[in-house]
């Protein structure tokens, strides 16, 4: 999860791992409820869905997978880190 306390937004985040050919994916995104069939439920107003939507706004799932190699991993780390 990318917190409050990193220093960019999810979002930030996801789009400058792709500008280095580095795919993650935004889980929970788009949320069920913000979807054009949901979206006028009043279950579906993101103040009913407080802990849902913080957590779609925040997670960001990583490349794994076994044939992974360690110069992707340090390439992945070192983009994260050198966020700012």
């Amino acid at each position: 999860m990318v917190g409050q306390d990193f220093p960019v937004e999810r979002d930030a985040l996801y789009l400058r791992l792709r500008e280095h050919g580095i795919y993650g994916r935004r889980y929970f995104y788009p949320l069920i409820s913000s979807m054009p069939m949901y979206r006028g439920a009043a279950s579906a107003n993101p103040k009913n869905l407080p802990i849902a939507t913080d957590i779609a706004s925040q997670v960001l799932c990583l490349p794994i997978y076994p044939e992974l190699e360690r110069d992707t991993i340090d390439k992945i780390v070192s983009i994260i880190a050198g966020t700012n």
